[in-house]
C-alpha cells in the first residue's frame, strides 16, 4: 500500500487559516453573548466553518493498493479500479475535487467519469499506478514519470493501442 498526500498550495493554506480564525472569532463573540441559541450557533459555526475544512485539509490523500486507487478527502472517498482508468493528464482546471493544489492531474475512468487529484509526488504516484496495472496514456503529466515507465509497460500500452486501431 502506497499513500500519497495531496500537494498543498500556499495561498490555499493561508485562506484556510484565515477562515478558521474568522470562524473562531465569530464563535467566541456568540459564546460571550451566552444563552442556548448563541451557544448552539457558535458550535455549528466552529464545526462547519473550521472543523470541516480542517478535516478535508489534513485527510486528503491517495492510496494505491491491490489494483485500486482510493481517494480520501474528509468524509468523502472514491475507489477507482486502476484498470478502469482511461487517461491521466495535467490540468489546472478550477473544477472542485479532492485536490489541494492547482498543480493537478485529471483522471478519466470508466466511460465518462473524471476526478481531479494533486499528489505531492506526481512521479512516484504515476509510477505506482503503472506498477499496479495502469495501461493508458499519461498525457502531459510529469514527463519524468512517463520516461521512467518500464519497457514492459510501454510494450503493453503499444499493443493495447494497436488493438484499438
Amino acid at each position: 500500500m502506497d499513500v500519497f498526500k495531496s500537494k498543498i498550495d500556499k495561498w490555499l493554506l493561508i485562506c484556510l487559516i484565515l477562515s478558521i480564525i474568522a470562524c473562531l472569532l465569530g464563535a467566541s463573540v456568540m459564546l460571550e453573548e451566552g444563552g442556548t441559541l448563541y451557544t448552539s450557533i457558535a458550535v455549528i459555526t466552529m464545526i462547519a466553518g473550521a472543523g470541516f475544512p480542517l478535516w478535508v485539509f489534513v485527510s486528503t490523500k491517495y492510496i494505491v493498493k491491490n489494483g485500486n486507487l482510493k481517494i480520501i478527502s474528509g468524509p468523502f472517498s472514491w475507489i477507482i479500479p486502476i484498470e478502469s482508468i482511461k487517461s491521466v493528464e495535467e490540468t489546472q482546471s478550477a473544477i472542485t475535487g479532492p485536490a489541494l493544489s492547482f498543480d493537478r492531474l485529471e483522471i478519466i475512468y470508466d466511460e465518462d467519469r473524471a476526478i481531479i487529484v494533486s499528489p505531492a509526488d506526481e512521479t512516484q504516484f504515476i509510477q505506482k499506478l503503472e506498477q499496479e496495472g495502469l495501461m493508458c496514456d499519461v498525457m502531459g503529466a510529469n514527463k519524468k514519470a512517463v520516461e521512467k515507465m518500464s519497457k514492459k509497460a510501454k510494450k503493453q500500452l503499444k499493443k493495447q493501442k494497436d488493438r484499438q486501431v
